[in-house]
């Protein structure tokens, strides 16, 4: 009986020895996917012991570490949905299968790594993918040449690059990295500001056009980084802006978040090229407009006294035209678009820009008194920063640099 019971109780426990093996084994497999991203995600953003976390993965998975492999990072916004966001995740097992060895989140984004295929094939995958999740968000994606499995970290970073500049490529596609430049060790751009801002105030459209390509072409061969980009992009639409009439000038303010938000150059050009077309509009030259006798009086005595520090409406009224005040204010500001005083501040503002650039010794108080702010240079500097965002001084010197380019 004894006999019996041991042999009993030694069948019981290697049945149980059995079951906590396949258990065992059984967790292994449900583990395994877990544990090879986590490997490979701590090798490629570098947490902790990189270099032991891809060694356990090569030991662990009977991987090798030259094996031909394809990066790639599909794009997907922060604004896509999560519920989207996993069904890319799902086509793309469908359409790479086993040839995938890791499909995770990066932050608003998709990343994988492939074993190595023809570009045609990874290429034609990655577009039925990116065309899948383009039909309601912007999806571009970035694949690499073929690297070593050790390379992923270097190769990761490349792309991440890749995918940043695809600000200029204007388009929402599947691109290989040897298919793109960024802008590695770009050069400083000083782009010739004051000129664009001197053709739109003057209304002259074909300059302010000629300008704007050169401002685009320079900043396309530059190629800053994006943010960069963004600023030089910011600084023009101010400079444009700034040559409408006040009363304008809130309406056109809202134009900077758009720039700010824009994720490619030919948005961005498209816009500030329309805008500034629509000042040059408005501020197309007197000879072109249709003005009354009045308004046309009022506007050569202007001319003619533009440094006569007197100069104002009542002035010219009672001097000039003999007619009332509040009459002549009222036909000048319905005809020209802008009151009296601003028309003439603009005129003053204009003149001085060109005293100053022209490269004339004039000192800073010379130049007030020429443009009829008399010994009041003070002022006249006060006025001439709110007009231009720069002081005479640094005006001066933004123009000797400008000129030199």
């Amino acid at each position: 009986m004894l006999h019996n019971k041991f042999f009993s109780h030694n069948e019981d426990s290697t049945k149980d020895n059995e079951g906590f093996t396949r258990l065992m084994l059984r967790d292994a497999e449900l583990v395994k996917p877990i544990l090879k991203e986590r490997f490979l995600r701590d090798y490629i953003f570098g947490v902790g012991d990189a270099e032991e976390s891809f060694r356990l993965y090569c030991g662990a998975f009977g991987v090798k570490s030259d094996m031909p492999v394809r990066v790639s990072i599909i794009s997907t916004g922060e604004c896509m949905s999560k519920e989207l966001r996993l069904t890319l995740m799902n086509v793309a097992e469908q359409l790479f299968g086993r040839s995938i060895i890791l499909n995770t989140q990066l932050f608003a984004s998709l990343f994988l790594i492939l074993e190595d295929m023809p570009d045609r094939d990874i290429k034609g995958r990655l577009l039925e993918l990116t065309r899948i999740g383009g039909r309601e968000e912007a999806v571009f994606s970035v694949y690499s040449v073929t690297v070593p499995l050790a390379e992923i970290p270097s190769a990761f970073e490349r792309i991440k690059k890749c995918l940043e500049y695809s600000f200029y490529t204007g388009s929402f596609d599947v691109m290989c990295e040897d298919e793109m430049r960024t802008g590695a060790g770009y050069s400083l751009l000083i782009p010739k500001y004051m000129g664009i801002e001197r053709a739109v105030v003057s209304g002259d459209e074909k300059k302010t056009k000629s300008l704007l390509t050169e401002f685009y072409n320079e900043l396309e061969k530059c190629m800053p980084p994006p943010a960069v980009a963004k600023t030089y992009c910011l600084e023009l639409y101010v400079c444009i802006i700034r040559c409408c009439p006040a009363k304008k000038i809130e309406a056109y303010m809202k134009g900077l978040s758009m720039i700010s938000r824009c994720n490619s150059i030919i948005d961005i050009k498209m816009f500030i090229t329309d805008k500034a077309l629509e000042i040059v509009h408005i501020n197309k030259p007197n000879e072109y407009k249709v003005f009354s006798s009045l308004v046309k009086d009022t506007l050569a005595i202007i001319d003619d006294n533009i440094r006569n520090e007197n100069l104002s409406l009542r002035w010219i009224a009672k001097n000039h035209l003999f007619t009332n005040v509040d009459y002549l204010g009222k036909v000048f500001k319905k005809e020209v678009g802008t009151n009296f005083s601003h028309y003439v501040m603009t005129k003053r503002m204009e003149l001085a820009k060109e005293l100053i650039m022209g490269g004339k010794k004039d000192r800073i108080y010379e130049v007030a008194e020429r443009v009829g702010y008399g010994t009041n240079s003070q002022y006249f500097s006060q006025v001439f920063k709110k007009y231009t965002g720069l002081s005479p001084l640094e005006y001066k010197e933004a123009a000797r640099i400008a000129s030199n380019q």
